[in-house]
């Protein structure tokens, strides 16, 4: 879906997704490599693949898009 710069109307272009976690734990995705033969133990609750402990967006992806005109102007942030 396009997102459109509030101060232009141009385009804003994609510039930057963060996960909520860091892999998802399973081996159809991703892992560190020191993790595949050394798991790291983690207190009881986090899930698999939150080394670092945080919680971005609550469960989903925070994503930045930013206007290729400017960059003065303001970034669109979307939590989908």
């Amino acid at each position: 879906m396009p997102r459109r710069c509030p101060e232009c109307d141009t385009e804003a272009l994609p510039l930057l997704t963060i996960a909520t976690t860091e892999w998802n734990g399973g081996s159809e995705s991703w892992a560190p490599e020191e993790e595949r033969t050394d798991p790291t133990p983690l207190p009881s609750g986090y899930p698999t693949a939150n080394f670092t402990m945080l919680d971005i967006a609550s469960g989903y992806n925070l994503q930045l898009h930013a206007c290729p005109a400017s960059s003065e102007h303001p970034h669109i942030e979307l939590v989908p």
